[in-house]
């Protein structure tokens, strides 16, 4: 079943089932969560495309920000020698070593047309955690309750996240 395209603001899904909480208390804001995307090795790249999560097309946003949650399985390519021949082969990721090989984040999202995209810019941990609701653990794989929020570009200074 496919939602209306356009919605009375009555009708609109709630966006509280897509929506975390940011820590610390003394900056608490909301964001909003609209899609995942697992990636391999490194973080995604911008403009990389966000699995939607489903009833959140029609959703009033209000002045939340739009994150993405991200699934990274760390990894390192090396190469193996056999009979004189370089073999590449993912390793898990040595400079990690002690770390789980598995981490979640959430990254600024923008509309793409119709779907949503990891924003533009280079995102770095902005001293923030957020709180997942029910909602988007269920539907992600049941990533950790609490994860970090990717949302200070070191380049330009620009929070994504910005105190309520």
């Amino acid at each position: 079943m496919t939602m209306p395209t356009s919605l009375a603001a009555d009708d609109r899904p709630d966006p509280g089932r897509w929506t975390a909480r940011v820590h610390p208390l003394l900056a608490a804001t909301e964001v909003v969560i609209v899609g995942w995307h697992s990636a391999f090795a490194r973080p995604p790249a911008a403009g990389t495309k966000l699995a939607v999560f489903p009833e959140t097309s029609d959703i009033d946003f209000g002045r939340r920000p739009v994150m993405g949650l991200v699934r990274i399985e760390h990894a390192a390519l090396t190469h193996k020698i056999r009979d004189g021949i370089a073999i590449p082969q993912w390793v898990p990721d040595p400079i990690r070593d002690g770390l789980d090989a598995v981490s979640w984040r959430l990254m600024p999202a923008e509309p793409d047309g119709e779907s949503w995209m990891i924003a533009g810019g280079a995102w770095a941990y902005s001293g923030h955690d957020a709180v997942l609701p029910v909602t988007v653990i269920d539907a992600a794989m049941f990533p950790p309750a609490v994860v970090r929020v990717y949302g200070h570009n070191p380049h330009t200074g620009r929070e994504w996240i910005a105190a309520s």
